[in-house]
């Protein structure tokens, strides 16, 4: 029930939690306990995610605390330890307001807790800037974030039945840790950059206890920082990436000539829960029977070549592999997409689909489609995850031109927005009225990000934006494309427990080289 909740006493005085904590740290790291210093960071001492993992699982056994994670990457040192757990602190928040949870969070909270690397589900920026910042604004802006936006102060709790409710906590002061690099000599600097990104990435945070917000500022010169700012996707998607962006810049912006920040009323995802349920029960029936037609008889298994035995289990080690699609090829395609009376997506799909198959030697391939999910105007500047699938599944395609193929994926995919469904409400259905069995998750992924806006216009500074990821993976293979400029940004996260990062490297080689060569070449139609 919303209301205050009172704070558990402390877990004993500073000494004998200093002492306990360091006997777990040095059972963790192998070390002699007396030896573990109390401003050691954890992560130099040989600590990594999974240390802290299990650090966290001991501390609650212990104590019975429940210690953040991002708090434990933020200051990995056994004196912020001891004071959190001596001074009893322990995170407990005043709960305002209770609601059901939106089908994102609920499908983000279990996979979560299922995964073996759950830091995949982080959605991470690094802001470089250039400048006279002022700290002080930029962390007020922050804080008004988090007032503003109940998503990035919202837990996810298991409810008896199995299901999930979300609860709005209140609003507490945001920690903004700083680390001023700038008396380091430039190699070295440029490493330590270097580790703390990667640290931020690999960040676990956890919606169950609200902990789905880490930031930290880097300063690497008198003008020059680096802010690192992740969430966990329950609370965010591409599109809530953009609003984050622009809201930072007016709030900051605000902050810094003392001018309001125009900004309208935010929603909330409590709202949004509550119309989404509303949505999918009077369209519900509509969608399924689409789905049952389209996908029983459909082939899901892709037998793409691999590096590597495929063990039982996908053990969630992954990678990225970056590329580009270079402007005249991008421009192919939207010329090609135009003449076809369709989208970019189906021509960058299309292509995907064709290299696939092609490689696997099969006829056809499902995709899971990522679809933004802003059906309704009102939630259009939510912060929070309404991105959702559907499958795509492209018959014959390794048939006839590209164009040909352009047309049926153009198609299909209209037909699949018109019933968005994620495979995971299909399967129970499929299997209820057809007796068939139906992955309820997809192995092969397309997103194309034309909502992602990384722009950051902040007064006085210069800023470049990039997203940064964990090495790890969510499924198999999952292809990402961002226009930006004049160019295509793609990302192909994909299992290192299936394929190396050389064999994803020439698969987007050749993806290129197919976008160009067979959108370049596509006959125009008479008088076009």
């Amino acid at each position: 029930e919303p209301g205050a909740v009172a704070s558990p006493a402390p877990a004993g005085s500073p000494a004998d939690v200093a002492r306990g904590l360091r006997e777990l740290w040095a059972a963790e790291l192998d070390l002699v306990a007396d030896r573990v210093d109390l401003d050691a960071s954890l992560f130099d001492l040989g600590g990594h995610s999974l240390t802290a993992m299990r650090l966290i699982n001991r501390i609650r056994e212990k104590w019975g605390v429940e210690y953040p994670l991002s708090r434990l990457y933020q200051e990995p040192t056994l004196r912020a330890l001891t004071a959190f757990l001596a001074g009893g602190d322990t995170g407990t928040r005043t709960v305002v307001r209770v609601g059901p949870t939106t089908e994102q969070q609920a499908r983000f909270a279990n996979l979560h807790s299922q995964h073996a690397r759950p830091q995949v589900f982080n959605v991470g920026l690094r802001v470089d800037l250039s400048g006279p910042l002022d700290t002080t604004a930029l962390h007020g802006a922050i804080q008004d974030l988090v007032r503003r936006h109940e998503s990035l102060r919202t837990r996810l709790v298991r409810e008896d039945s199995g299901g999930w409710r979300q609860e709005v906590l209140d609003h507490e002061p945001v920690d903004l840790p700083m680390d001023d690099l700038t008396s380091r000599p430039e190699a070295e600097r440029a490493e330590e950059v270097r580790r703390i990104v990667e640290q931020a990435s690999d960040t676990v945070l956890d919606p169950s206890t609200g902990d789905v917000l880490a930031v930290r500022l880097l300063r690497t010169a008198a003008e020059e920082w680096v802010l690192l700012l992740v969430t966990h996707h329950c609370t965010c998607d591409g599109w809530a990436v953009t609003t984050l962006l622009k809201e930072l810049a007016a709030l900051y912006r605000a902050a810094v000539t003392g001018d309001g920040h125009g900004l309208p009323p935010a929603p909330q995802q409590v709202e949004f829960a509550r119309w989404q349920a509303a949505h999918y029960e009077a369209t519900d029936e509509r969608r399924t029977d689409y789905w049952i037609e389209e996908l029983a008889d459909a082939s899901f298994t892709l037998g793409l070549p691999l590096d590597r035995p495929r063990p039982e289990k996908l053990s969630g080690r992954g990678g990225v592999v970056r590329f580009t699609v270079p402007a005249e090829v991008r421009t192919a395609a939207e010329r090609l997409a135009a003449r076809r009376s369709t989208t970019p997506f189906a021509v960058a799909a299309a292509a995907l689909s064709r290299l696939l198959t092609t490689r696997a030697e099969q006829d056809e391939v499902v995709l899971n489609i990522s679809y933004a999910g802003r059906d309704s105007r009102a939630f259009e500047s939510l912060v929070g995850c309404t991105a959702t699938g559907f499958a795509l599944r492209v018959r014959d395609a390794r048939d006839g031109t590209l164009a040909e193929l352009v047309d049926r994926v153009g198609r299909t995919t209209v037909l699949g927005m018109e019933h968005a469904m994620p495979p995971r409400r299909v399967a129970p259905a499929m299997l209820r009225r057809k007796g068939i069995r139906i992955p309820d998750r997809l192995d092969i992924g397309l997103a194309y990000e034309s909502s992602l806006d990384t722009g950051l216009d902040l007064p006085g500074l210069t800023t470049t934006v990039a997203e940064i990821a964990p090495e790890a993976a969510r499924s198999e293979f999952i292809m990402v494309l961002t226009p930006t400029g004049d160019v295509l940004e793609g990302a192909v996260e994909f299992s290192a427990d299936l394929w190396d990062a050389t064999t994803i490297e020439e698969w987007t080689r050749e993806y290129v080289r197919l976008l160009g060569e067979e959108a370049g070449e596509a006959p125009r139609e008479a008088g076009d």
